[in-house]
């Protein structure tokens, strides 16, 4: 291969679905809308905070692009429905483009609240406590924002839901991460006895993901880091490049990213 090859090659990678820092910011317009889930004060126009509904969003998308159809969600801890309202058309409850369902799962969640922003159903689960979901429905997505992180077991709590996953689904999710050989130096365990009432207990890093997917023989599709350094509500956070040079160091170093997101197949 020619140094002009490999360098067209290079650039064709970079320019691929699969590299966040090239992918639109477009839907970062529904910020402003979210006050009622952060302060409106500290609203900037690419808060890396909310880069969390970034990665999953587009891996939703990408995933309905890729079926041909809309696709049917379930969500395992859903708070107050960040991730539902960042999609957009909650405030209408009505499901977004590309979205033929959208089902919730928490132990405790307001169900009210969560049917009148857009959710098709809400089901009761205890995710540490029950080995296996019981539903009769399959779904082509299921998703973990931010609640890995929160379980002693999260591979347990993956394994749970494997068997309402059709067979062309994903499991995407995303949690705080760290390189595997901090974790294994007993930083872990120091987390989980400091640890408040669901507090962070377990840490998530890229080859724990993979050898959970390899142990499940599912694919990793996608895994990457998502920031270096973040400001929150600073005047940076106005500014494209900031979050598109953050997103391109955690693309480049997964357990330096402050958060690593992930999208696995079947």
């Amino acid at each position: 291969m020619t140094a002009e090859t490999c360098m067209a090659a290079n650039t064709a990678a970079l320019r691929s679905p699969l590299w966040p820092a090239s992918w639109s910011l477009d839907s970062f317009s529904i910020v402003s809308e979210m006050d009622e889930y952060y302060p409106p004060d500290k609203v900037t126009k690419y808060p890396l905070r909310y880069l969390r509904y970034w990665f999953l969003r587009h891996l939703l998308e990408a995933h309905a692009q890729k079926l041909g159809r809309p696709i049917e969600v379930l969500e395992v801890g859903v708070d107050r429905g960040q991730m539902r309202a960042f999609m957009g058309a909650a405030r209408e409850a009505t499901l977004p483009d590309g979205i033929a369902r959208w089902d919730a799962v928490d132990i405790a969640a307001d169900r009210e609240h969560l049917l009148q922003k857009g959710y098709t159903d809400y089901l009761v689960f205890n995710v540490e406590g029950e080995t296996r979901f019981p539903s009769d429905k399959r779904y082509d997505a299921i998703i973990f924002l931010h609640l890995l992180e929160h379980l002693h077991d999260p591979e347990a709590c993956l394994k749970s839901f494997l068997p309402v996953l059709k067979p062309e689904g994903i499991i995407a999710g995303g949690s705080p991460t760290m390189p595997k050989f901090v974790a294994d130096m007993g930083y872990a365990k120091r987390l989980s006895r400091k640890a408040r009432p669901f507090g962070h207990v377990s840490v998530l890093s890229p080859e724990r993901i993979e050898r959970f997917a390899s142990s499940q023989n599912l694919v990793v599709q996608f895994l990457s880091g998502s920031f270096f350094a973040r400001s929150s509500g600073s005047w940076i956070e106005n500014y494209s490049a900031w979050i598109r040079v953050n997103v391109a160091f955690g693309s480049l170093f997964p357990s330096l990213g402050g958060e690593l997101y992930f999208s696995l197949s079947r």
